[in-house]
């Protein structure tokens, strides 16, 4: 946008800029505490079902922790 109006800025100078005028990157806030979802122990009964049709045939059943490390 500057530079289309002739103007070129450094990132330095954007950096000052937002800091002087306390601009901060901020993370996104999580709302809903756990287990506040009324469904939320539906996933776990479906998981369970699929587990134990999986094993009942013979097949390897993995588990696997997707969250990630901060």
């Amino acid at each position: 946008m500057l530079n289309a109006e002739g103007m070129n800025v450094s990132v330095t100078v954007v950096d000052q800029l937002l800091e002087k005028h306390n601009y901060r990157k901020r993370k996104a806030q999580k709302r809903l505490a756990i287990g506040a979802h009324p469904q939320r122990n539906e996933q776990f009964e479906n998981i369970d079902q699929l587990k134990s049709t999986d094993q009942a045939v013979g097949n390897p059943v993995l588990s696997m922790d997707t969250k990630k490390e901060n």
